[in-house]
């Protein structure tokens, strides 16, 4: 069956995207990207990928690893390119040579891909909302992601999606977030998602028919420790709070995928219902080191070899089984593995 006639017949189950009510009648048929054929079909999703921090200048022969295990799903978290001092041409170029590289295009050709960014991609190191070219960057970035106007607005301030793949039961929500366009560390009060995407976010997990939630957030959001170059949610403290009052409110297992800080971690932190919320923080893809930061809800010990996270969904009667993995990009190898249980602890 040729991609046309298998996303006529498959719009069914595109009812599911929740990144604009007309969605359907603007997406392409003649997209490129695969992730609208995983979201036309009606199959739920039982294995995803994703990392952060791919140094592409540095040996990609990794992607063979990924691409063998064949994921349903990648994402990128961020600092997908290291851009660091480069103007928008080359920005572009760096975008360009890593989607012609031999191993990025033939593990592209096959798995469906979505993802975010972060600093080094968006910009340069630590670099919020007063970055002047981030409009181009975002251009930069949508041309990098095949992404159409029904996937991503030209007109959004920001890159921030929402996907939701497979039918009623077994509906997996992935919502991405953008934590640059807009983060101001210093203001009175910083800032970190900016008006329009907290509007926005609230709109999506208020009527979310997710069974599963995943969220993905550059920055590492439950680790207590930053400063000294550590970036992470701790430094806004109150839109933290806002983030797990809004997760806690949907009363939904959810999963918050994180990177940036180049070593991998689990942990868990209870919401004040007493719902768990795990997060999975993969870092980085070619390069890491394995800080020993102090983490209370961290579930076994850091990684500090290069990995990629991975996630297994098993869906059951009474909802989905997640088991947590942090994988090697060397080798066919699993490093730290840990099972969600999203039964409350009141």
């Amino acid at each position: 069956m040729d991609r046309r006639t298998f996303l006529r017949r498959s719009t069914q189950g595109m009812a599911g995207l929740s990144f604009a009510g007309e969605a359907l009648a603007q997406i392409s048929l003649r997209s490129e990207n695969l992730a609208l054929q995983q979201m036309a079909s009606e199959r739920p999703l039982t294995s995803i990928a994703f990392g952060s921090c791919n140094d592409s200048t540095r040996d990609q022969r990794y992607w063979r690893i990924i691409q063998r295990e064949q994921p349903d799903l990648w994402l990128w978290l961020g600092d997908n390119v290291y851009a660091d001092g480069f103007d928008m041409k080359g920005r572009r170029a760096l975008y360009r040579n890593l989607k012609s590289n031999p191993y990025y295009a033939g593990f592209l050709a096959e798995i469906p891909v979505l993802g975010t960014w972060d600093d080094h991609d968006y910009a340069s190191d630590n670099k919020g909302s007063r970055f002047p070219d981030k409009w181009q960057s975002k251009d930069c970035f949508r041309e990098f992601f095949d992404l159409n106007e029904a996937m991503l607005p030209s007109s959004r301030a920001g890159v921030y999606q929402s996907y939701a793949f497979g039918p009623q039961g077994q509906r997996t929500q992935i919502i991405l977030l953008d934590l640059r366009f807009h983060m101001d560390r210093w203001r009175l009060d910083p800032q970190l998602l900016g008006d329009e995407q907290w509007m926005w976010l609230q709109g999506e997990l208020s009527r979310s028919t997710a069974d599963l939630l995943i969220i993905g957030s550059s920055l590492n959001v439950s680790s207590p420790i930053v400063g000294f170059g550590a970036e992470g949610w701790q430094e806004y403290g109150a839109e933290r709070k806002r983030l797990y009052n809004l997760i806690d409110a949907t009363q939904k297992p959810t999963i918050i995928l994180s990177g940036d800080r180049h070593f991998a971690e689990l942990s868990l932190t209870r919401m004040a219902s007493g719902l768990p919320v795990y997060e999975v923080m993969s870092s980085g893809l070619t390069h890491s080191f394995g800080a020993k930061l102090p983490h209370p809800g961290r579930l076994g010990e850091i990684e500090g070899r290069k990995n990629y996270g991975h996630l297994g969904i098993e869906w059951t009667s009474i909802g989905p089984a997640v088991t947590m993995q942090i994988r090697s990009t060397e080798a066919l190898a699993v490093y730290r593995e840990e099972k969600a249980c999203f039964e409350f602890e009141g």
